[in-house]
């Protein structure tokens, strides 16, 4: 661990003393995840990188020592908007925001809850989306990303265990099905029809498709926009099972009103989130993960004017609902048989 390098920035070093070392280690043993900051009571107290690793491949995505004070930045603001964006997500009644990925094409910055006030925030550079005149990738099974993800809510989870806390399950990581997405083969379909309840509006010729990504037990609601405007949506709002796990004073009609706003509002968060993301990783944002106590918002950039929302309220399928979305998304934009171009 001589190639590490720490950063105190607030309170006395020994204070800080056990945490850095578990940072430290993660950073070991996760040779994707290459930067990573603490973030406590509105400042950061101590970041810890391996940019100075002579084997490290961060330098190949951009990175260098040198631009330690814009990684800092990006961090401090993005743990900032978190704030902001749990308070915009608190309506839907599905708990506090743990978990935020931003996801570009030339590397990735990660948001992990500890306390309310306390984040672990971490970059992983390097090429996290097909090169240019290469077949899209499905984005969350990019593994320098994947592995980034899961160390750092692992970490996350770690320093919670010391606190006497109980995991969040950030990610779904602890719940992940072994067989890929989609519920196990031996959990039962809520009564008998993981459809029941499917209702699908919209103009888009993509709304065959929104509605049979959907699973009562896994993504609950899909939505394509375009030029600010919802085109098409599909959402399991009324099936039993769902319902069942809303707030009695979110019912269905709610619950579809207030996802289908967020839906047409979200590139005005995204546009943010891109900003801070691109003081840290070159490219654009291609993807958002917005995980909450009860499941997660999904966004998936397909061209320069539109873009995928998805929903899940099962927090133990939030990576296996991603991986849905991913794979749609990925085969839209293979279909356009290019990358979508600014």
């Amino acid at each position: 661990m001589a190639d590490e390098h720490v950063t105190f920035l607030g309170g006395r070093p020994e204070v800080h003393a056990a945490a850095v070392d578990l940072f430290r280690e993660r950073l070991a043993l996760t040779p994707v995840l290459h930067h990573l900051a603490r973030y406590d009571h509105g400042a950061i107290g101590f970041t810890v990188d391996r940019l100075d690793d002579p084997g490290a491949d961060a330098a190949q995505a951009g990175a260098s020592p040198e631009r330690r004070p814009f990684y800092l930045a990006a961090e401090q603001q993005l743990a900032f908007l978190v704030t902001a964006l749990d308070r915009e997500l608190d309506p839907a009644e599905t708990g506090r925001l743990i978990r935020v990925v931003l996801h570009a094409e030339q590397g990735a910055m990660f948001c992990g809850s500890v306390t309310p006030r306390t984040w672990v925030l971490g970059i992983a550079f390097g090429q996290a989306a097909a090169r240019p005149g290469r077949p899209p990738q499905v984005l969350p099974r990019v593994g320098l990303v994947r592995d980034a993800d899961i160390a750092l809510s692992g970490l996350s989870t770690e320093l919670r265990d010391i606190l006497s806390l109980p995991s969040q399950n950030l990610g779904g990581w602890l719940t992940a099905p072994p067989d890929g997405p989609g519920p196990s083969r031996d959990e039962a379909p809520p009564d008998g029809d993981h459809q029941a309840g499917l209702l699908a509006t919209g103009t888009s010729p993509l709304v065959d498709r929104l509605a049979d990504l959907l699973d009562a037990r896994e993504l609950v609601y899909a939505a394509h926009v375009a030029s600010g405007k919802v085109t098409g949506s599909a959402d399991l709002f009324g099936n039993v099972a769902v319902a069942s796990a809303r707030p009695p004073g979110m019912d269905a009609s709610a619950s579809r009103a207030f996802y289908g706003q967020l839906a047409g509002q979200v590139a005005v968060h995204v546009r943010m989130l891109g900003q801070i993301a691109r003081q840290a990783v070159r490219g654009r944002l291609l993807r958002v993960v917005l995980d909450v106590e009860q499941g997660a918002v999904y966004y998936y950039r397909l061209g320069a004017s539109d873009y995928l929302v998805g929903v899940t309220i099962n927090q133990k399928r939030v990576s296996s609902a991603d991986d849905r979305m991913g794979e749609l998304a990925t085969g839209l934009r293979r279909a356009a048989r290019s990358p979508a171009a600014d």
